[in-house]
């Protein structure tokens, strides 16, 4: 039964409506004029109909499914093409053709294409199941003309925009570097999967002069840190460039980073990866920088964590107080000052990329209830971001899992 869902049109605006897929015939005479009709041809091969087409004497073989709602009780930005048994069989035996699993997904003349990209599904067995995309994805790849993803299940797709299409087919698009190829060098920089030692870490960053040295919570500050480093080191100035907390002078957004040439703002967040919860930042300047740019980017790393009062004597609260003492005489704590919350140590393992934007953001954000500043007055309120979000392919842009990588190597 064709139940309402979420729905993007050519202008990217988002409405809650049936889907309007298009029928077999339908699909063959859009690829036909997208592709070139004397080039694209519907033939048969073992008894199935396929859509070949021709380019350079390269032959694809187009294997198409309408991309439709998933249905009740999925949310409604979930979407899926079905993939038949014969797929896996047809793909196997065909291994002379490039064979795609094609969505293509169509609202009022809007059309947008889905590539599921066969080897990471085949390789866990099609059993006549779905291949899932979301309305953000198609709303990346419409914005961009191209864009790729790892979903939370490991299985690469990407979406592409009519018009590019038959570049991305014919391996003519051209793609520069984008800020998920700056993430994944700064990934490979990064000391994931190593134990980082409290004091360790606050003598590196106070030795490199990093201004938040002392704070408490050091491991958030010490990815800040990290990042500030990669961006002045790598030069990426004109695409990224930590600002912290330079921009409460000028009257900019409050962010960590600016991402100068697609101009929008984005949060970097360390949390323990036990929490259900992070607190993210105070609404009404979160819900503005998403209008007044389009989108905002929370960049989540998550790390294990030692708590110090899990380690006999407190050694890292009592080193932290004592070396801030030396290097400050003026510096009143005692030795056992935050003792309580202290990070004894962290392992970093996964990080995350959300994208928060006008057709996505009310979905994920809620109050996050912070009580009053040390001076009695009450905090703006904020939101907290829930990270089951992390799970959830229709916010997660990028993704990367220290394990996981190091198992392919």
């Amino acid at each position: 039964m064709n139940r309402q869902s979420e729905q993007l049109s050519a202008d990217k605006s988002l409405h809650t409506a049936l889907d309007e897929p298009l029928a077999s015939k339908e699909i063959l005479s859009c690829l036909q004029q997208c592709l070139g009709g004397d080039s694209c041809v519907q033939i048969k091969i073992d008894g199935r109909k396929v859509i070949k087409y021709t380019f350079n004497d390269k032959t694809h073989i187009l294997l198409t499914k309408a991309v439709t709602y998933l249905g009740n009780p999925h949310p409604i930005f979930k979407k899926r093409i079905q993939l038949p048994d014969w797929y896996q069989g047809f793909a196997l035996n065909h291994k002379d053709f490039d064979i795609r699993f094609l969505g293509v997904y169509h609202y009022e003349g809007n059309i947008v294409f889905v590539d599921f990209q066969k080897d990471t599904y085949l390789q866990h067995g099609l059993h006549n199941s779905s291949a899932h995309v979301y309305v953000n994805d198609l709303y990346q790849g419409m914005t961009f003309g191209k864009f790729e993803k790892t979903d939370k299940l490991g299985n690469n797709l990407v979406v592409v925009r009519y018009d590019k299409f038959k570049a991305y087919l014919d391996d003519t698009i051209i793609v520069s570097e984008n800020l998920f190829d700056l993430f994944k060098k700064f990934n490979c920089g990064y000391p994931f999967g190593q134990w980082l030692y409290a004091f360790d870490i606050i003598k590196e960053m106070h030795e490199k002069n990093w201004r938040q040295w002392r704070q408490a919570e050091w491991a958030g500050w010490f990815l800040e840190y990290k990042f500030n480093d990669f961006t002045i080191a790598n030069h990426t100035e004109k695409q990224m460039r930590y600002v912290g907390s330079e921009n409460k002078s000028n009257g900019e957004f409050d962010f960590d980073i600016k991402f100068e040439e697609d101009d929008f703002f984005g949060d970097l967040k360390a949390s323990d990866i036990s929490k259900n919860e992070t607190p993210g930042n105070d609404q009404q300047t979160l819900i503005d920088c998403i209008y007044r740019y389009d989108k905002f980017w929370y960049v989540i790393y998550e790390h294990e964590t030692i708590k110090d009062s899990q380690i006999t004597n407190y050694e890292a609260t009592i080193a932290r107080n004592k070396y801030i003492k030396q290097q400050d005489p003026s510096y009143t704590k005692d030795e056992m000052s935050y003792h309580e919350r202290m990070k004894h140590s962290v392992k970093f393992v996964k990080m995350s990329i959300v994208e928060l934007n006008r057709i996505n953001y009310n979905e994920i954000l809620k109050p996050f209830h912070q009580g009053h500043q040390p001076d009695g007055s009450a905090r703006k309120p904020k939101f907290n971001i829930n990270k089951k979000i992390l799970d959830n392919d229709n916010f997660v842009v990028f993704r990367y899992v220290y394990q996981l990588e190091n198992e392919k190597v």
